[in-house]
């Protein structure tokens, strides 16, 4: 009994070890432009190049 114990502890941390270094390793959602009008106020503040 013992020894399957301590299998399921192993098995349940190294699950979490591999679900934490998932979430590390996955990549941020990418920033979204909004879509819509440009309006007189916010045209100002573009960047003219």
């Amino acid at each position: 009994m013992q020894y399957d114990t301590f299998s399921s502890d192993t098995l349940n941390q190294l699950k979490q070890a591999v679900n934490a270094l998932r979430e590390l390793t996955t990549p941020p959602d990418p920033l979204r432009q909004p879509i819509g009008f440009v309006t007189p106020k916010n045209k100002s503040k573009r960047v003219k190049g």
